[in-house]
């Protein structure tokens, strides 16, 4: 199969061949034609001159659609070339219509037209030159179709144009023959069975094309969506695929499930073999994607850990910044309620108010979330700010009364590096690195109860100050 950038030139480079042979044909039978008086080679050439008129639409269909996305055209410009088959499968119909009723006037009123008809040299030499360009245009884009798709409306169109022009240039020969045998019907017979199958052929293929622009796409092609992204590892359900086709692109949504304490860089990685699934799929089935967009939503499985849909239901409340120490409680009561607390930090310079606000709305959503919770206790913590760049600050004083607060601890063995800094926003931030005694304190809890007393005692020192103490054995 050609590249893809290729593919444009192939359809327009067999379309313009096309073109051109069609083109001589019209003026090689139009004027044999009016030499032999001939009906059925002037109908022949009046069915070439339409079939060049549509071939050129077909040609501006494909080059229109071969541009490249725009704001506008976000899916392409793909669907002219839809509308292109679309016009040409109509036009074919009217040329088949024209065909059968042009064949019912001669049966209903003889064949007195005929009688005046001198099919000569001239005409015989038209008609088999029209067969020897009808079969050069039917191998020109038979070819051009093998190359890029066998499903290219543009030259599907045009090739069933040429398989029209055979069939009907053959009735003319067989017309003319008639005509020099005495027998004026077998023309006209003939004529009501091409202009039959070519109404059937025509109208299948504009109804097709028309079906397209309604954005239909086969079933089947949805359920092979549907399956793959189902059967991946992870997915527990597809709830929704949404497939459109533009040209020859299939644009495709699929709406996946997946286990709510799972990680977004796991949701993604699973999205993305979702992707690969149905790219896999639809090219077993001869079919190419353009695009293809992944939505995932969180499943609340009965197996999901208690704290991680508190965790969740507590995050999307706005204003939190934070959650941790989470704590469930089942009271042993017989009626199976829940005791929960939690942590959360919000902005630091938010009011009691502001802050109280918060902790409702996430005691609410935790409620709708744990039907058993009988009581939620939210302990609020402020959110230290964010510290885009510092600049070191060599203040002797500071640093000398930071150690001093920090020996005041009689557990503290050693103080090791005090680091001062002043931030972008002016903020004073202190970095500290201390040593316990091997003796005391005995736990980590221990350890962050006399850590945190420190820090309070810096912050009350140094208002405002961002404080971190780092504890280690001594």
């Amino acid at each position: 199969m050609a590249a893809s950038a290729d593919v444009s030139i192939i359809k327009r480079n067999a379309l313009r061949y096309s073109l051109a042979a069609i083109a001589s044909v019209f003026v090689f039978e139009f004027t044999a034609g009016i030499i032999t008086n001939s009906l059925a080679v002037l109908t022949d050439s009046t069915h070439a001159l339409l079939d060049a008129v549509v071939t050129a639409i077909l040609i501006i269909a494909v080059s229109l659609a071969a541009k490249p996305r725009d704001k506008e055209h976000t899916y392409g410009h793909g669907r002219i070339e839809t509308i292109g088959g679309f016009i040409g499968g109509a036009a074919l119909f009217v040329v088949s219509i024209f065909f059968i009723y042009e064949a019912a006037a001669r049966l209903a009123f003889g064949g007195t037209a005929a009688l005046s008809v001198n099919p000569g040299m001239i005409g015989f030499a038209a008609v088999v030159y029209t067969l020897a360009v009808d079969a050069f245009r039917m191998a020109v884009l038979g070819r051009a179709m093998r190359k890029t798709r066998s499903g290219a409306a543009t030259l599907k169109a045009d090739l069933y144009h040429a398989i029209a022009d055979f069939a009907s240039t053959a009735v003319a020969l067989v017309g003319l023959w008639l005509v020099t045998t005495g027998f004026y019907q077998g023309d006209a017979i003939a004529a009501v069975i091409l202009g039959a199958f070519l109404a059937y052929l025509s109208s299948k293929f504009a109804y097709q094309n028309a079906f397209e622009l309604t954005d239909s796409i086969p079933p089947r092609l949805v359920a092979r969506v549907r399956q793959a992204a189902a059967e991946t590892d992870g997915v527990l359900d597809c709830k929704d695929v949404k497939m459109r086709r533009v040209g020859n692109d299939i644009f495709a949504e699929v709406t996946i499930s997946l286990k709510a304490d799972i990680s977004f860089e796991k949701a993604h990685e699973i999205s993305a073999q979702v992707e690969r699934n149905i790219e896999s799929s639809l090219a077993q089935a001869g079919d190419s994607v353009e695009s293809i967009t992944v939505h995932f939503e969180p499943i609340y499985g009965p197996d999901l850990p208690l704290e991680s849909i508190i965790e969740r239901a507590a995050a999307r409340v706005s204003g939190v910044k934070g959650v941790h120490n989470i704590i469930v409680s089942r009271v042993v009561d017989g009626t199976d309620r829940l005791e929960i607390s939690l942590h959360i930090q919000v902005n630091r310079s938010a009011s009691l108010s502001e802050a109280h606000a918060i902790a409702s709305a996430v005691e609410e959503s935790i409620k709708g979330q744990v039907k058993r919770a009988e009581n939620v206790t939210v302990h609020l913590e402020p959110l230290m700010p964010e510290v885009a760049g510092v600049q070191p600050l060599a203040d002797i004083e500071i640093q000398n009364s930071i150690r001093q607060i920090v020996l005041a601890s009689g557990d503290i063995k050693k103080v090791g590096r005090i680091a001062t800094f002043r931030t972008d926003e002016d903020t004073l931030k202190i970095d500290v690195d201390i040593g316990f005694s091997t003796e005391r304190p005995s736990t980590i809890e221990q350890v962050h109860e006399l850590v945190t007393e420190i820090e309070k005692q810096i912050r009350a020192k140094y208002p405002g100050s961002i404080v971190t103490i780092h504890a280690e054995p001594g």
